[in-house]
């Protein structure tokens, strides 16, 4: 049984099998603004604008685990190519929210639903159950702090 196997063997099967799944997710398809060449910190910029609907910098900075400063460049430039907006947040007029544009927003969303079209039918033997646990579960691994969608 695989439960008689040391952690370290069940742990090493586990980020194998993970490993496996991001081989599968980088051959899923094209990958979203690959024209623009923007660089892992801006991606993960848009991808976690994707999944919180807009941050402010110091929100972003701490998800990404940079700097305030390298995410206001970062921001500064994906503002310059259009693909976010930077609106004063109406709780502090000081701060600043930063959000997808409407075209970014759609190829991410795209470009996410690409990904799990390819990588769901691996999946399809696990029961609803299972599946709940399986997000259970990975909700418990700590993060990294950076992101790679």
């Amino acid at each position: 049984m695989p439960a008689d196997l040391p952690r370290d063997a069940l742990l090493a099967e586990a980020i194998d099998t993970m490993a496996s799944l991001t081989r599968d997710l980088a051959a899923a398809g094209p990958y979203p603004f690959r024209e623009r060449h923007l660089g892992r910190t801006r991606m993960n910029v848009l991808y976690q604008l994707s999944r919180t609907g807009g941050l402010g910098i110091g929100a972003l900075a701490a998800l990404l685990d940079v700097t305030s400063g390298a995410v206001s460049q970062q921001v500064d430039l994906l503002r310059k190519a259009g693909l976010v907006t930077v609106d004063v947040d109406p709780a502090d007029a000081r701060a600043r929210i930063v959000r997808l544009t409407d075209q970014a927003h759609t190829e991410v969303a795209g470009y996410q639903r690409g990904w799990i079209e390819a990588i769901a039918p691996r999946f399809d033997d696990l029961t609803t159950d299972e599946v709940a646990d399986l997000r259970r579960l990975l909700s418990l691994v700590r993060p990294s702090g950076r992101t790679t969608p």
